[in-house]
């Protein structure tokens, strides 16, 4: 075994040691969150048992009443016991949370060289790669076709982050103008209901104004959107292209339904009715993107677990 090899794998133990530590941190840090609310809850009653007892002990004429019929001493002393035993637990939960806190303190000071640790194991294993790969033919062969698929699901990735930003601002756009449609139609029912309030026919075609003005803008983000998922899930078994079909003729629809008369109720209601699909197709796309950002951690994480072990093994 190589001086480096000795050195990555008394690295990698070291930073075992801190994760178990870190795992036991954890546990110990739970705990102490539960018996800090014991102590707590012990704390009120404690103090409960003490009023109990002085409230005893400061009685006038029904002390010496209950005292000649014989039931005084008796209720001091259970209100005693009550208060001891209650003394007792706080004190012993105190203790408790005390060595926890103490425990966790060091364990802190433990955990603090794991950064640091962590990144000499990342350096040691990038020089034994390096070294693997000059010195060791089959290894590198190994390495060579590891670091393709991950380099490859990099570039996957990239486009699909692409797809999922172009995507949120198109998802944006449209939820807007669904809202402003929303309350489009709220205030025409109002004037249908003959609940006529001044400002109203404005505030609907402010809001008939705006969710135009979105459409158009959400016409040029669903085209890239469109666009960056082409290059997303082409060859995979997806009907992507009807969706971006139907997105490229989204806002011409939504025009012709408000042109003639957006005061229109059913012509509003309509409008939103395509603007609705639309946010709903899109929102269908987001999650699938989504799952994929997912399967993409997913696999580069296996990845680069096989190239460590390759590298620390080898």
């Amino acid at each position: 075994m190589s001086e480096l090899q000795q050195r990555l794998r008394e690295s990698i133990q070291e930073l075992e040691q801190i994760r178990k530590i870190q795992d036991h941190t954890a546990q110990l840090s739970t705990r102490l969150e539960a018996e800090e609310k014991a102590l707590q809850a012990m704390e009120t009653s404690l103090a409960k048992e003490q009023r109990d007892v002085e409230a005893l002990e400061r009685e006038g004429l029904t002390t010496m009443f209950r005292k000649f019929l014989g039931d005084r001493e008796e209720q001091l002393d259970k209100e005693r016991e009550e208060y001891l035993r209650a003394s007792l637990k706080f004190n012993e939960i105190y203790k408790s949370v005390e060595l926890i806190r103490f425990e966790l303190d060091l364990l802190s000071k433990k955990e603090q060289n794991y950064d640091a640790v962590l990144r000499r194991v990342e350096a040691l294993i990038t020089e034994r790669e390096k070294e693997l790969m000059d010195h060791d033919p089959n290894v590198a062969l190994v390495l060579k076709g590891i670091n393709q698929q991950t380099d490859k699901l990099h570039q996957y990735s990239v486009e699909v982050e692409e797809a999922y930003a172009a995507g949120t601002k198109a998802l944006t756009l449209v939820q807007g103008a669904e809202q402003h449609l929303i309350n489009a139609r709220f205030m025409g029912q109002q004037e249908m209901w003959g609940r006529r309030h001044q400002g109203n026919s404005h505030m609907k075609r402010e809001s008939i104004e705006v969710a135009r003005d979105l459409a158009y803008q959400s016409r040029h983000a669903l085209i890239r959107f469109g666009n960056e998922l082409q290059d997303v899930f082409k060859g995979l078994q997806l009907n992507v292209s009807m969706e971006i079909e139907e997105f490229s003729g989204f806002t011409e629809i939504f025009f012709n339904n408000l042109i003639s008369d957006y005061l229109v109720q059913q012509k509003i209601s309509k409008s939103l009715v395509n603007v609705t699909g639309t946010r709903q197709r899109v929102e269908v796309l987001m999650q699938s993107l989504d799952k994929e950002r997912g399967v993409i951690r997913e696999k580069l994480d296996k990845l680069e677990m096989e190239r460590k072990k390759v590298v620390v093994e080898a």
